[in-house]
């Protein structure tokens, strides 16, 4: 009896450890509002603070339209729509990792409606008002992403559309790009995103100082097992090869989460017309409020160019 109840013990701690790995790497976070959750605790954070929350301020109190559609496996999606007078084009844009498009996009999206495009700002499945318990590092979501586009080419018929996503978000975009997009999406906007989901849960487990070789497994054990997906088959880079329509790569040299390195790598990747800024200094998703000049030059003229406008 001792020998099963050693048994029954290892089995119990197998299945505990694979539900925390997945809760760590997968399980969805709602309302992660940093303005709520000490998010300037950050050091590198702190001198864009002002910045920051102003933008938030601008992208909640300007007027918008909530908006909802539906998944392909039927989870319910949340986004918001802010239209711009003389709508020039629509701007999809596409969160990170446990974040809300009023955090990813809030200093952006104020230049990018001044100039007079519209924008959906969508809550990835998992996070914030959209349904669903698990994340998929864009494996799911570059799905939701096409569900997306349908629905603003449906109600915009005609319309050209670019796809903007960061961290998570651009890595999704990427591989939205690799299937076969309807005419109206004109580019993708890839702002610090990783080239597969293995790379960066891989890279996570070694900056947590953890032996990569035993706790990947578990990783991809609990996301088959519990989550129904393969991490294996999520891949920006393979994605980037397939790809047709023009993108604008951007990236902070001094990521330390996503490797600069790793937006390179999917740059050079990419098949179709692209251009690739990179910003000195630069921390995760920073660079924009670094070095706003260069981003906003590379943002409107990518935007014109792509559209003609």
């Amino acid at each position: 009896m001792t020998v099963l109840y050693i048994i029954l013990a290892l089995l119990g701690l197998f299945i505990l450890t694979e539900l925390l790995l997945f809760l760590a790497a997968f399980g969805g976070r709602t309302n992660a509002d940093f303005t709520r959750h000490n998010f300037f605790f950050k050091k590198e954070l702190r001198p864009y603070a002002d910045l920051i929350l102003a933008g938030k301020k601008y992208v909640l109190d300007t007027p918008h339209e909530d908006v909802e559609i539906r998944a392909r496996d039927g989870v319910r999606l949340v986004g918001s729509f802010y239209d711009a007078p003389n709508r020039r084009g629509i701007v999809i844009m596409m969160h990170g990792y446990r974040s809300m498009a009023e955090n990813d996009f809030s200093c952006s999206s104020e230049y990018v409606h001044s100039l007079g495009f519209a924008m959906l700002l969508c809550d990835q499945r998992a996070h914030s008002r959209s349904g669903g318990v698990a994340m998929t590092f864009g494996l799911r979501e570059h799905q939701d992403l096409l569900e997306w586009v349908k629905y603003a080419a449906d109600r915009f018929p005609g319309e050209r559309i670019i796809l903007e996503g960061l961290s998570m978000g651009a890595s999704t975009v990427v591989m939205a790009a690799g299937e076969d997009l309807p005419e109206c999406v004109a580019g993708i906007i890839a702002d610090c995103g990783y080239t597969s989901a293995p790379d960066i849960i891989r890279s996570v487990i070694k900056s947590c100082h953890l032996p990569v070789k035993i706790f990947y497994p578990l990783v991809r054990l609990s996301g088959r097992v519990l989550g129904g997906f393969d991490i294996e088959d999520c891949s920006a880079l393979e994605a980037a090869k397939r790809a047709r329509v023009p993108a604008l790569f951007i990236h902070g040299e001094a990521d330390g989460f996503v490797p600069c390195d790793m937006g390179r790598a999917n740059f050079e990747a990419y098949a179709g017309p692209k251009k690739l800024v990179t910003v000195p200094g630069a921390g995760h998703g920073l660079s924009y409020v670094v070095d706003m000049e260069s981003c906003k030059n590379a943002l409107s003229d990518f935007l014109g160019n792509t559209l003609g406008v």
